[in-house]
């Protein structure tokens, strides 16, 4: 099975992969990806596709996403083959989020751990007090709050698949914190979270989901204790690698990723 370039028709297959999988990918994360970036797939006819995994361009840095193989294809070298091809077929320092079953397949790969996040199932938590809705001319400060984190500018992603309301903290006219949302194929998602304070944060998440659903918080990141408190489940870890030099940005101004198949 040789990887083939996805066409428009493939995104709908690829879509029933990462479900089949048990990520939360929408059809809006997939068309991302197809406009801009790239996806390879692997397909052998079946009613789900074998494989797939997606780069994304970030400024200097390229993101390895979407290394998906389905259950019955594991261990037999298929996502090693997947990495290939990305190194392969990219330049530069490159990234990505890894499971605890892929970090030991990228270390190999020459991959080096950065930090470390988790994916935690939010409860519905108590409304806190000193945040706002997001209006559009917040837009520009929340996307410059995540480029600084970030170490690169992507708004173009932020407006494409955060589609649900979003909130910002504002001090002096200035944007000091905020949260953005998007729907998933089994809960909401928010993320990315931008701030320097722990009640900022807490309330800012307390804002995004209001009914509970999904965040990936850095374990560094103080909202963790207060989020095991209001009986928060951590679902499944994740570590963020580099090949190829430091990340850019100053991550201590994110307690929440924006997912790990985006950054």
């Amino acid at each position: 099975m040789r990887l083939r370039a996805a066409r428009p028709g493939d995104l709908a297959a690829a879509l029933r992969l990462s479900a089949l999988v048990g990520w939360n990918q929408t059809a809006l994360d997939w068309q991302a990806f197809a406009r801009h970036g790239t996806i390879r797939l692997r397909d052998d006819g079946g009613e789900v596709l074998a494989a797939t995994v997606a780069t994304l361009p970030f400024g200097p840095v390229t993101w390895i996403s979407m290394v998906l193989v389905r259950t019955d294809l594991r261990r037999q070298g298929v996502a090693s083959g997947l990495m290939r091809w990305a190194l392969r077929n990219t330049s530069g320092p490159l990234a990505l989020d890894a499971t605890p079953e892929g970090r030991a397949v990228y270390a190999r790969l020459g991959f080096r751990d950065q930090w470390a996040f988790a994916r935690w199932q939010v409860p519905r938590l108590p409304a806190l007090p000193g945040v706002r809705p997001m209006t559009e001319a917040d837009w520009p400060g929340v996307v410059a709050l995540d480029a600084a984190a970030f170490g690169a500018g992507r708004g173009w992603l932020l407006g494409a698949v955060c589609q649900r309301p979003g909130f910002v903290v504002e001090r002096g006219g200035l944007i000091v914190g905020a949260v953005l949302c998007r729907d998933g194929a089994r809960a909401p998602h928010a993320g990315p979270l931008l701030a320097r304070e722990p009640a900022l944060g807490m309330a800012l998440l307390a804002a995004a989901l209001p009914e509970g659903g999904i965040v990936d918080l850095r374990d560094e990141a103080p909202m963790v204790e207060w989020l095991q408190a209001h009986h928060g489940v951590k679902l499944r870890s994740f570590t963020r690698m580099s090949r190829g030099g430091q990340l850019p940005g100053d991550a201590s101004g994110c307690f929440a990723v924006l997912g790990p198949e985006f950054g």
